[in-house]
Formats: structure tokens, sequence, C-alpha cells
């Protein structure tokens, strides 16, 4: 387990390169040099990412494979979600909202293929790409979307260490709810479903099951989706 970048020199640090982060279990103050990727509360013992890690410079840093590329696929989704959370500031409906989503994206990668790190960041970055400026997502216009959402949502990925064609990939996932005709790839159908899932419940008319069944078939992309959408709500 890497916990700390290889490539930085402490001899250009500046006074703000260490600072205290409170403990999210305890509540304690931990301290953090700006290369820590994690650390452990030495009040309670829970290990935890660094909330202000930034790993843009894996873009450039020849250590890059040694930090970045050793960050599994769980320490890489607590990146994302300690930067969604950050983003949205104690909004619980979007967190937890986000949060729905991406259960439902594990749900179905348990049974597919598709790429992880894709299609988590997509699931826990979706709301901050479609409607973060408005609530209703279906009234925001896709040029406020490419100018104000995406590019936060790039960021964010930039300094979770993503190479550009999954930041890429991301973006365009979401900026397919707008036409989900155009939803042809694997990562692109799982995080459709995952999305559909976690709002199906408040879409449908559960009284006609027979009816509800066909509609959930043509409604979603994936198998998983599928049988997951019968589980709940026939």
């Amino acid at each position: 387990m890497i916990t700390k970048c290889p490539g930085q020199d402490t001899r250009f640090w500046k006074p703000n390169d260490v600072y205290n982060v409170e403990c999210p279990r305890c509540g304690k103050p931990v301290e953090f040099f700006k290369d820590d990727i994690r650390r452990r509360c030495r009040e309670c013992g829970h290990m935890f990412i660094n909330p202000k890690l930034n790993l843009g410079c894996a873009r450039w840093c020849q250590f890059a494979d040694q930090c970045v590329g050793a960050l599994g696929k769980e320490e890489f989704k607590e990146i994302v979600t300690t930067a969604m959370k950050e983003h949205f500031r104690g909004n619980k409906e979007k967190i937890d909202n986000a949060l729905k989503i991406l259960k439902f994206v594990e749900d179905i990668l348990k049974h597919g293929e598709g790429n992880p790190k894709v299609v988590i960041a997509a699931g826990i970055l979706y709301d901050i790409g479609l409607h973060d400026m408005k609530k209703v997502p279906e009234i925001v216009n896709e040029s406020d979307q490419e100018n104000n959402a995406l590019p936060i949502v790039r960021g964010i990925l930039e300094r979770a260490g993503s190479k550009p064609e999954i930041i890429e990939e991301v973006c365009q996932i979401i900026k397919n709810h707008h036409h989900p005709e155009n939803t042809y790839t694997l990562d692109g159908k799982i995080v459709y479903d995952a999305v559909r899932l976690a709002k199906a419940g408040t879409s449908y008319d559960t009284k006609d099951k027979e009816n509800l069944k066909k509609i959930l078939h043509e409604d979603f992309f994936t198998t998983a989706g599928k049988r997951l959408a019968e589980e709940l709500y026939v």
C-alpha cells in the first residue's frame, strides 16, 4: 500500500502544505502533509484518504505509475466521493442521490464487464455534471452543461489522477443524458441503468405488474439492470 507521493521534494514546500483534517469517524484533528494519500487517526485508528489530495501531477510526473497506478478501485472511489461531498457542501439530498446511483452502478458491475473507474466516477459525479445549477435535470440545456458543469467534473477527475481517456468517457456518458439514443458503450449503458434505477420508484406505475415488466425491459439496457428493476418494482 503506497502512503506517500514518491515524487515530492519537501525543500520546496510552503507552510500551508502541512495541515490538519478532521477525522470523519471521531472528529479529532489528523495532520496531513500535502503528499499524503492517506493517514490513520491516532485517536480512533480510522484510515482515510487525504481530502485535499491533488493527483493532477500524474499527467507529467515520472513517478505516476508508482503513485496513481497503485490506487485501486476502492481508493479511487473514496477520492472521487470525497470530492463530490466537498462540492455539495452538506447538501444531503444531492449527496444521498449520488451515493444511490453509485450503489446501483456497483450492483450492475458485479454482473458485467464495464470499466470500474469510468462507471464509478460517472455515477458519483452524474448530478454535478448534469444539473448542479438547477434542481430539475430535464430543463438544463446542453450549453450550460458543457460550459459550467462538466468542467467541474473534469477538474475533480484530473485531481484524482485520471487519464484523459477516462475523463472524456465519463463526460460523454453524462452528456448523453440529453441523447440516450447515443448511449452505445457498455459503460454508458451501466450508468444509464443505474440512474434510472435510482429514480425509477417515482416514475413507474407499479399496480399493473405485467405491463410494468414489459416497460422495464424496454427502459433498461443491461441484463443486470433489467433484473434489478424487476426485483425492486415488480
